[in-house]
Parts: structure tokens; C-alpha cells; sequence
């Protein structure tokens, strides 16, 4: 199969677990199947981060093109770190749990998810492809599909998130990112932490500094001209509150409004 990813090999894990609620004798067979694959999963911080990722985008429901583009961006991001081949060698781990057969009967809704899961597949693959290589059709038709179904609002959504994913995992991939880009200012660092740590505390930590840090911005600007506006912006600031299904969007709002102010 050409598109060997996470997604399609959770789908089909997935699928198997249900078959045998109804088959007493797949029961054995399929705990084992499935072990096998949380276990290749646990040893790869490479699969471990593309199941988050995968995770996040299936996930998350952001009605603002703008801010939405930017967490497709800041996720699909985290992949710089490693090398194509590093990803295509980690992926091909999956291949024995994908069997192109178990594709032949998957209903509507499950091939709307492997289109989803292939168009994540191609913008992680299409962002560390060498620069001459890169299928920019490819790249646009992914991202639409990607950006469309985070924009449409989700509903007992059926989380992806079968395992956990280690914290010493994760922390490698940020270790790694800082490393590669080390003239990122803290800002930029604790915002790329933090989303990908997805830590409650932190992220409400960090909301609370950005809306301080543009207050004082704001307040200080006397130009009669811009008068209006900035005191809307002020009292929309003001009005944020910690909520834990948008604070990822007013996060990014924030820092993307900082920057335009200094």
C-alpha cells in the first residue's frame, strides 16, 4: 500500500477489536493484534508524534480560517525535526497491520476518515520532502481537506487517541525542535510546548501572560487615529476567559496579535 500511515493502521486496528464484541473466537487474536501495534507505537517517538498529531487534527474544530491554518501548521510543523527517511522507515513499521483487503469494506463515514488520514499523511510527508520534490497540487489538496474538516464542527467524535502518549516521548520531539531551531525566541518556544504537551496549566499560564503582554501594549499606544479599534481590542481581550475547547485558538490569536504590535 503507498500511504502507510497511523491513522489507517488505528482504523483498521479499530475495526478488528469491534468484529470480535461480535465473534467470540477473534477475541484472543485480535487482543493480540492490537497489542502488537500499541507496542510498535510505544517504541517509535516518531509514530508516537504522528498519532498526536493525527489525534489533534481529527479532533479539533476551529471555525476561523485564519486560526485554523495556523494549528495545521503548527502541528504538521513538529515534523521538521526528522528526516523523510526517518518517517518512511518509521511508517513502513505499520505495514504488517495494514492489509488492503480490510479497506474493501469500510463504510461512508470510515472512508471520509481515511481520506482525512491520508491528506495528513501527504502534508507531513510533502513538508520534510527535499524542496524540488515537493508535489504543490498535492500539498493544496491535502491541506483543504484538512483545513475543511476542522472548520466543521464535531460530534461524539470518535477519539483516535487509543494510547498514551508519553511524556518523555514528546519532550524528545521539543527537545529536538529547539535544537534545530535555537534562534527561537522563549515566546516561540513556550508556545510550540505547550501545544504540543497539551498541559492545562501551562496553556492557562500562557493565555493569562499573552493578554497582559498585549494589554500593556495596547494601553500604551496614543494614536488618536486607531483610538476606536484599540479599545475594542482591549475590552475583547479583557472579556477572554480560560475555556478548554478554544484556549489552543485565543492562544494563537494572541501571540499572532503580539507580533503584529511590536
Amino acid at each position: 500500500m503507498k500511504n502507510i500511515n497511523i491513522g489507517i493502521a488505528n482504523l483498521i486496528v479499530s475495526n478488528k477489536l469491534k468484529e470480535s464484541y461480535f465473534n467470540s473466537s477473534l477475541i484472543e487474536e485480535s487482543k493480540k493484534y492490537a497489542s502488537n501495534f500499541f507496542d510498535v507505537i510505544k517504541n517509535s517517538p516518531i509514530l508516537q508524534l504522528e498519532f498526536k498529531v493525527f489525534n489533534n487534527m481529527e479532533n479539533k474544530f476551529i471555525d476561523n480560517d485564519v486560526i485554523a491554518t495556523r494549528y495545521v501548521d503548527n502541528n504538521i510543523k513538529l515534523f521538521e525535526v526528522y528526516t523523510l527517511n526517518e518517517i518512511q522507515s518509521e511508517r513502513n513499521k505499520l505495514s504488517k497491520f495494514i492489509d488492503s483487503s480490510n479497506l474493501t469494506t469500510l463504510s461512508e463515514s470510515e472512508l471520509e476518515k481515511l481520506k482525512l488520514y491520508n491528506a495528513i499523511s501527504n502534508l507531513i510527508t510533502e513538508s520534510v520532502n527535499d524542496y524540488d520534490k515537493i508535489d504543490v497540487d498535492n500539498v493544496h489538496e491535502s491541506f483543504s481537506i484538512v483545513l475543511n474538516h476542522i472548520k466543521k464542527p464535531k460530534s461524539l467524535v470518535e477519539n483516535l487517541n487509543l494510547v498514551d502518549i508519553n511524556e518523555e516521548v514528546i519532550e524528545i520531539a521539543v527537545n529536538k525542535f529547539n535544537e534545530k531551531y535555537s534562534n527561537l525566541n522563549e515566546d516561540d518556544k513556550n508556545l510550540i510546548k505547550i501545544l504540543i504537551k497539551s498541559n492545562d496549566v501551562e496553556k492557562q499560564e500562557l493565555l493569562e501572560s499573552y493578554k497582559n503582554e498585549n494589554l500593556s501594549i495596547l494601553e500604551n499606544i496614543s494614536d488618536d487615529n486607531v483610538k476606536d479599534n484599540i479599545s475594542k481590542a482591549i475590552q475583547k481581550i479583557k472579556e477572554m476567559k480560560y475555556a478548554k475547547d478554544n484556549v489552543d485558538d485565543n492562544i494563537i490569536s494572541l501571540y499572532e496579535l503580539k507580533k503584529e504590535l511590536l
